[in-house]
C-alpha cells in the first residue's frame, strides 16, 4: 500500500498545482455565499434515485452525478470512457456484444447472451437488456447518475451491484438549437445537432443527431491499415405533450447503427503452452507440436510478424474486422397528477441487432474467423403510483413487467492451419450453431420513507420477481464430419426452461444532525436472474450435458454506512459511505477444457465479499473554480469457487495429467475478482472566468488513476493489468452574439499519451487478449447554440 499511497500523494499534488494555474493564480477564498444561484457556491445536483427529483445531498443513497455539461468540456461521448469520472465504477469492453458494467469490483463479465447484467442500465427510464445497447455516442446528455448497492425495490429491473441512470434532455418549449463539429488526430470527425422548441403551447418537440468516424489507432501489419476505426451515427426524436396541468407525455424514438473494425484486441500475453498435451490423442498432422508458446508453435506453422510486445498497439491478421450494429427503439412515459397522488407509465420497446467478423486466432495464418450474430427485441411496462408530498409517510407502489427475446448464431470458417494451430478445430470447416432464449419478468415493488421526527427517517421497500426462462442451443455437426471429437458432432439441447421467484428488500435509517450534515445506515438484497449459457464455438452440453447450461440466479446482500456533508455555507461538499457486499453465486464467464479444446463457459463460479470505502470531495474555491476529488478503495476477493488452473502452473510435457492449463481445477478462495482494482480515484479542476462582458474563457482539467488488476478470476499473473492514470484537458472561448453563442475549444484526451488495456479476455491457448485504450488525441471543437 506504501507506493499507490505515495502516488495518490503525488498526483493529488500536481493536479491541485495545476488546477490552481488553470485560473491565472488567482488566490483560494471563500467569499460570501450570497444564494443558492450565487457562483460562489456549488451547483445545486438533483438526482432520481428515489423517482422523484430530490437534492443530491438529502438523499440516503450513494451516488456520484456526471452532469451533461461535464461531459462535453471533457470531450467524454461513449460509455467506456465514464469511469475517468465516475468512482468504483468499471467498464470492459471489447465490441459492444462483449461489453459489461462493474461497480464495487462486481459485475465485469463480458461476452455471453445468455447473461444479464449486475449493473441495471437506463436511458431515460428504460431498462437496456444488453449492454452493447448504451455503446452508442452519448448524445444530447441531460446527466448521468450512478447509484451504487441493489437498487431494484423501486428500478424496474433487479440488479445485485447497482443501476447506470442516463438521462437525454427533454423537449422545451423554450427555443434550443446548437450544432457542432469536432476535428482531431487519426481524422476524428465528429458532427452533432439539437433542435428544441415549442409547436404550440400544448407540444414542443427536440431532435438530435450525431455521426462520428475516426481512424483505427491500431495497426494491423498483414496490410498496413489501421483497425478499431468508428463509423456510429444516430438520431434521436421526441415529442412532449402537455395538454393540462394535470397530465404528461413524452414519446422518444430512436435510431443508431455502427459499421466500423472496433473490438480488435492485441495479443497480451502468451502463457506456457503445450498443444501436444492439449490435443491428447488427436492427429496434429503438423511439426512443433511440442512447442511451448503459441507464438513458438504458430512460427514453426509459418507465421511471421507475431505481436510480442503489447505496447506496440500492432497487430497481424489476414481477416478484417468487422463490427456491425443496428438498434430502433420507441418509449412513452405518461404521468398523470390524480389529485395528490401521481400515476407514471413507461412503456418501451427495443430492437438490437449485432454483425461481426472476427479473427480468432490472432495470427497471419488462415485458421478460424467468424463470430456470433445476435438478435435483441425487449418489451418493458412499468405503472408506478406516487403518494402525496410532505406527508409523514410517503410511499410508490409499482408493477414491472419485461419481455426479452435473445436469437444468437455462431457462424465460424476454419482454414488449412486450424488444426495445427488449435489442436482441435477441423480443418477447412464450417462451424455453426445456434441459440435462442425468451425471458418473461414480472415484478410488483414499492418503498416507503417514514419520516419518524424532523430529523429521523425511515425507508423500507420491497420487491417479488418471478421470472420464466426458455431456451434451446444447437451445435450443427460440421461439414464433412469430423467423428474424432463429440465436441463437433451434431447436438440439441431440447426445450430448456426455468422459474425462479426472489424477494429484494430495502432498510435506510437516516439522520440529520444538521441542516448540512446528514448520515445513514442501509442493509439491502437483491438478486440477478438466471437463465442459460448459450454462446460457445461448441457447446459445452455436447460433452458434459444439459447440466453445463443451466446458470443460477446471483443473490447480493449489501451493508453501508455514510454520510453527506456540506461547509462554508455549501462551498464544499464532502460524502463518504463504506460497504460491505456478500454475493452468493456469481456468474462469471471463464475457461473450461471440454474433449481436446478450450471453450468459454458461463457459469456460478463462487461466493464473493465486496468490501471498502468510497468518497467524494467537491469545492468551490473561488467563484470561477471549482475542484473535485473522488476515489475508493475496494477489497473484492472470492470467499469459494473454483477455476482451471493458470497458465504458470504449467509444468510441460512431462507433466502429469492433472498438470497445466485446463488439465485441473483449484479452488479461487482468497482470489481476487477480476477486473476490480484495490485504488481508484478522479481528480478534477473547472475554472470560468469572463474576460469582458460578452467573452467568456474556461478550462478544465480531469486526472483519474486505479491500481493494477487481474482481468481473469484464476488471478493468473499472465492476466495482470498494470496501474494507469489517463490525464484529459481542454479550454475554450465562448462569445456572445447578437443571436446566440459561439463556443471554440480545444482539447486533448490522454494527455500522457498512457498505453494502456483496460479489458483482458482469456482465448486459452495459453493467449490473453487485451483491449487497448486510445492513445493520446489532440483536437478542436466548434460549437453554436441559438
Amino acid at each position: 500500500m506504501g507506493q499507490p499511497s505515495r502516488l495518490l500523494r503525488s498526483h493529488t499534488a500536481i493536479l491541485i498545482s495545476a488546477g490552481l494555474a488553470l485560473v491565472g493564480g488567482q488566490s483560494v477564498s471563500f467569499a460570501a455565499c450570497e444564494s443558492e444561484t450565487s457562483t460562489s457556491c456549488l451547483e445545486k445536483i438533483s438526482v432520481s434515485a428515489r423517482k422523484i427529483p430530490q437534492a443530491e445531498q438529502d438523499v440516503p443513497v450513494s451516488t456520484h452525478v456526471v452532469s451533461g455539461e461535464t461531459l462535453a468540456k471533457s470531450n467524454i461521448y461513449q460509455a467506456q470512457e465514464l469511469p475517468q469520472l465516475l468512482p468504483n465504477f468499471s467498464v470492459q469492453f471489447f465490441q459492444p456484444r462483449q461489453t459489461s458494467f462493474g461497480i464495487r469490483g462486481i459485475g465485469n463479465n463480458p461476452a455471453n447472451d445468455g447473461l444479464e447484467g449486475s449493473v441495471g442500465v437506463y436511458l431515460d427510464n428504460v431498462y437496456l437488456g444488453r449492454p452493447g445497447q448504451a455503446m452508442f455516442d452519448l448524445l444530447d446528455i441531460e446527466q448521468i447518475e450512478l447509484l451504487r448497492g441493489p437498487q431494484g425495490t423501486l428500478f424496474g429491473k433487479n440488479t445485485t451491484a447497482g443501476v447506470l441512470n442516463i438521462q437525454t434532455r427533454a423537449p422545451s418549449f423554450t427555443p434550443e438549437h446548437s450544432v457542432q463539429a469536432s476535428f482531431g488526430e487519426r481524422d476524428f470527425r465528429q458532427f452533432k445537432a439539437s433542435l428544441s422548441q415549442g409547436i404550440n403551447d400544448v407540444a414542443a418537440f427536440r431532435v438530435s443527431a450525431y455521426e462520428t468516424k475516426e481512424d483505427g489507432w491500431i495497426k494491423n501489419l498483414f496490410n498496413g491499415r489501421n483497425t478499431n476505426s468508428a463509423d456510429r451515427a444516430g438520431i434521436r426524436a421526441q415529442l412532449l405533450l402537455v395538454p393540462n396541468t394535470d397530465s404528461s407525455y413524452r414519446i422518444i424514438l430512436e435510431h443508431n447503427n455502427e459499421d466500423s473494425s472496433a473490438g480488435r484486441s492485441i495479443p497480451y500475453r502468451y502463457g506456457p503452452w503445450n498443444i501436444g498435451q492439449t490435443a491428447g490423442n488427436l492427429p496434429i498432422g503438423a511439426p512443433g507440436s511440442n512447442a511451448t508458446t503459441l507464438p513458438q508453435h504458430a512460427a514453426l506453422l509459418g507465421a511471421t510478424g507475431i505481436i510480442l510486445d503489447p505496447q506496440r498497439y500492432e497487430v497481424n491478421v489476414d481477416t478484417a474486422q468487422r463490427t456491425r450494429v443496428d438498434q430502433s427503439a420507441i418509449s412513452m412515459e405518461a404521468n398523470w397528477e390524480l389529485g395528490a397522488y401521481k400515476l407514471t407509465s413507461i412503456s418501451a420497446w427495443r430492437d438490437w441487432k449485432y454483425r461481426p467478423q472476427v479473427d480468432l486466432d490472432t495470427t497471419n495464418l488462415f485458421a478460424v474467423n467468424g463470430g456470433f450474430f445476435t438478435d435483441e427485441q425487449q418489451f418493458t411496462q412499468e405503472l408506478r403510483l406516487s403518494s402525496p408530498d410532505n406527508q409523514r409517510h410517503q410511499y410508490q407502489v409499482g408493477a414491472y413487467y419485461y419481455f426479452q427475446d435473445i436469437d444468437s448464431r455462431n457462424d465460424f470458417q476454419s482454414g488449412p492451419s486450424a488444426l495445427a494451430l488449435t489442436g482441435a478445430f477441423p480443418n477447412n470447416r464450417r462451424l455453426t450453431g445456434t441459440a435462442d432464449s425468451t425471458r418473461n419478468s414480472f415484478a410488483l415493488f414499492g418503498q416507503s420513507v417514514t419520516h419518524v421526527t424532523e430529523q429521523f427517517d425511515i425507508t423500507a421497500g420491497l420487491r417479488h420477481t418471478t421470472e420464466h426462462v426458455e431456451a434451446r442451443v444447437i451445435q450443427n455437426e460440421v461439414m464433412p464430419a469430423f467423428p474424432v471429437s463429440p465436441l463437433f458432432q451434431f447436438y440439441d439441447s431440447g426445450k430448456l426452461s426455468r422459474t425462479d421467484s426472489s424477494w429484494s428488500t430495502l432498510l435506510t435509517a437516516s439522520y440529520r444532525h444538521t441542516p448540512h450534515w446528514m448520515s445513514f445506515a442501509t442493509l439491502s438484497s437483491g438478486e440477478k436472474s438466471g437463465g442459460y449459457n448459450l454462446n460457445n464455438v461448441t457447446s459445452p452440453g455436447s460433452v458434459l450435458g444439459n447440466a453445463a447450461l443451466d446458470i443460477e440466479p446471483e443473490k447480493a446482500t449489501n451493508v453501508e454506512i455514510g454520510f453527506k456533508t456540506a461547509w462554508l455555507q455549501d462551498r464544499i461538499r464532502f460524502n463518504a459511505t463504506a460497504f460491505v457486499s456478500k454475493v452468493r453465486d456469481y456468474q462469471a464467464v471463464t475457461n473450461t477444457q471440454v474433449a481436446n479444446t478450450f471453450v468459454g463457459l458461463l457459469t456460478n463460479v463462487g461466493d464473493l465479499t465486496s468490501k471498502g470505502v468510497e468518497f467524494d470531495l467537491r469545492a468551490k474555491a473561488t467563484p470561477s473554480l471549482t475542484m473535485s476529488l473522488s476515489g475508493a478503495y475496494t477489497d473484492a476477493t472470492f470467499d469459494s469457487g473454483t477455476a482451471p488452473t493458470p497458465f504458470e502452473t504449467f509444468n510441460g510435457p512431462g507433466g502429469t495429467p492433472d498438470s497445466g492449463y485446463g488439465k485441473g481445477f483449484r479452488s479461487i478462495a482468497g482470489n481476487r475478482v477480476n477486473n476490480a482494482p484495490r485504488f481508484s480515484y478522479q481528480l478534477g479542476a473547472q475554472s470560468e472566468w469572463y474576460l469582458n462582458g460578452t467573452t467568456r474563457q474556461y478550462a478544465h482539467a480531469y486526472w483519474s488513476w486505479q491500481s493494477s488488476t487481474y482481468g481473469d478470476i484464476n488471478n493468473s499473473t499472465y492476466s495482470r493489468i498494470p496501474s494507469y492514470g489517463l490525464l484529459n484537458l481542454s479550454t475554450g472561448l465562448a462569445f456572445k452574439t447578437r443571436h446566440g453563442v459561439i463556443d471554440v475549444s480545444a482539447w486533448i484526451k490522454n494527455a500522457l499519451d498512457e498505453r494502456y488495456f483496460p479489458s483482458l479476455f482469456n482465448l486459452g491457448s495459453g493467449v490473453y487478449l487485451g483491449y487497448a485504450g486510445m492513445p493520446r488525441t489532440a483536437g478542436f471543437t466548434m460549437r453554436y447554440d441559438f
